[in-house]
């Protein structure tokens, strides 16, 4: 399994807690959430992970070189922001499989990626999200799903929504998702200007997800988020931190 991690973002919210790294890099407990992270993936079989990185990318470079863990570090990088669709279409250029998991760098689930996979495969989608069902939100995208349980027939941008099913910034895409649409250009949003309009034209599913979800992005929910990880003993003591590079 391929893993691409999106981590350019500017993180402007999160800018009055955390100022002087890039908020993957956030520490949760002393430990880096991007580390936590690899961790968890190491679990899946991954072996390769792609960071899609853009403001103060150095750091994170500096920080993980090109290996962790059993698995090989590449980096594609922004000169400019390219949003999550323009990022996502760079780093598969890095992908040798013919499916890859993408996911955002600021979120926390804990979803099993291999069934997520394995549902792609099988139903022979573009992409699969991952959903959980919600009440009373607005940060997120809601996913509109058929009566079969997981193709998605339409999915609504960001709006004040009574309840729904958000979409939680994971999603296993095919390889070649965006060849045949080179109108998109270098720089385009992966929901507004990808999914939305070609939903009605390509098959898309859901995976449906009732665990524990956090996105660090905002103050409020990254403290939520160190008192989670402390409420579960995490970072364990023989729990290793990576050395940055000198």
């Amino acid at each position: 399994m391929q893993v691409i991690i999106l981590c350019g973002g500017l993180g402007t919210r999160l800018r009055d807690v955390i100022s002087d790294v890039p908020k993957p890099m956030a520490p949760i407990n002393g430990v880096p959430f991007m580390q936590l992270q690899l961790d968890r993936l190491s679990n899946f079989g991954v072996n390769k992970v792609v960071f899609a990185t853009g403001y103060k990318k150095d750091i994170i470079r500096d920080y993980f070189g090109d290996d962790y863990n059993g698995m090989e570090i590449v980096y594609s990088e922004e000169d400019e922001p390219l949003l999550t669709g323009g990022a996502m279409k760079q780093a598969l250029q890095f992908v040798d499989d013919d499916y890859a998991v993408v996911m955002n760098g600021d979120i926390w689930l804990e979803i099993d990626l291999n069934q997520m996979l394995e549902q792609t495969r099988k139903t022979g989608v573009q992409e699969t999200m991952a959903v959980k069902p919600m009440d009373n939100f607005s940060r997120f995208g809601n996913v509109i799903i058929a009566d079969d349980g997981y193709s998605v027939i339409d999915f609504i941008e960001k709006q004040p929504t009574k309840h729904g099913n958000v979409n939680l910034g994971v999603y296993v895409v095919k390889k070649n998702i965006f060849d045949s649409l080179p109108e998109l250009g270098k720089k385009f949003s992966h929901e507004v200007d990808y999914l939305i309009p070609n939903i009605p034209k390509q098959k898309y599913g859901a995976y449906k997800y009732d665990g524990y979800y956090i996105d660090i992005g905002i103050p409020e929910d990254y403290f939520a988020f160190v008192d989670y990880m402390k409420q579960n003993k995490f970072p364990k003591k023989d729990f290793q931190i990576r050395k940055t590079k000198a």
